[in-house]
């Protein structure tokens, strides 16, 4: 039997953090309650998601308080030699950094909840660990600020408190990168197989009806067709969040949800209009012609990097 290498988060697999589960039901079942309460509560996670912009908002917001926080910690070190000498220059512009840091910690923390109530099994596990983790990391900053108003004389416990937060701030990170490089959160699990670049004849005109999406397969590509108000679009038939099967989805004209998370996309071309998902569809082109129906890839990178080619064309197995 072989199993896989020790990772960061491979101890989390074990019975004695089952814990977690038990705090992760709940609080996912509470965050679910209030991102689909009403419609005001879902375009709020749709931000929180990147839909809008289709780029995942939690990566790009969390420089914010760790910029902030590294900014503290090199000036509260800087004010820990400085006052040994008399008044530090560095102690406002340490706490001003320590505050900041705090403040964009919000939309940071809103932003991974609205990722993770979508995930579920080991990557859930995880992903309640990074949080927790960086929990304890604020709360510590807090703790610090709080200090830091009342005064001289419990600086060097500020002091300690954001180093200590600094340190568990940059465990978390460690998780939050192991769930994204390791375990595949929230990038998109539909990168293979692709579909050659070329015209594939797929389907008879008279096997796509008005309104009625049609899965053909290209390739070992499922493509998801369907004929609107004249119109036929194409699109990969995998929701890029998670790989789920959006031909067993709903539809309401150009617009088809997600059977496992409730992503929705428009098929005119491929954009999310409701997360979790971020990230486009892949297109094809359609060509209907002599009663036949053909497709051919028109997304970004359609063909990059190439097929693997096949051993025996490979150049390492090539005669010499």
């Amino acid at each position: 039997m072989t199993r896989q290498g020790w990772t960061v988060t491979s101890p989390l697999e074990s019975e004695r953090f089952a814990w977690l589960d038990t705090i992760s039901a709940p609080v996912q079942k509470g965050w679910h309650a209030l991102f689909r309460a009403n419609q005001g509560t879902m375009l709020a996670k749709n931000a929180l998601n990147g839909v809008p912009w289709r780029h995942r908002v939690h990566p790009a917001i969390i420089i914010l308080p760790l910029g902030a926080w590294t900014t503290a910690a090199l000036l509260d070190t800087l004010d820990g030699f400085a006052s040994r000498n008399g008044e530090s220059q560095y102690r406002a512009s340490a706490d001003a950094a320590v505050a900041f840091g705090l403040v964009s910690a919000v939309p940071a923390v809103l932003s991974g909840w609205a990722d993770w109530v979508d995930q579920y099994g080991h990557q859930r596990r995880v992903g309640m660990a990074h949080a927790l983790t960086n929990i304890t990391a604020i709360a510590l900053y807090a703790a610090s600020m709080g200090l830091r108003v009342r005064g001289m004389e419990r600086r060097r416990t500020a002091r300690a408190l954001a180093g200590l937060g600094y340190a568990i701030v940059g465990a978390g990170g460690v998780l939050g990168g192991e769930m994204v490089y390791n375990l595949g959160v929230n990038i998109p699990h539909v990168l293979y197989p692709k579909a050659p670049v070329k015209w594939a004849d797929v389907l008879g005109s008279n096997e796509l009806p008005e309104g009625t999406p049609v899965v053909v397969d290209f390739e070992r590509v499922p493509v998801l067709l369907l004929r609107h108000e004249g119109s036929i679009y194409a699109v990969e038939s995998w929701c890029p969040h998670a790989g789920g099967p959006l031909n067993e989805g709903t539809f309401e004209g150009c617009i088809v949800e997600c059977p496992w998370h409730q992503s929705r996309f428009d098929l005119r071309d491929g954009h999310p209009v409701q997360g979790p998902a971020a990230t486009l569809l892949r297109t094809f082109e359609v060509r209907e012609a002599g009663g036949r129906i053909s497709v051919k890839p028109s997304f970004e990178a359609a063909d990059w990097p190439p097929a693997p080619a096949p051993p025996a064309e490979h150049p390492a197995l090539a005669p010499q």
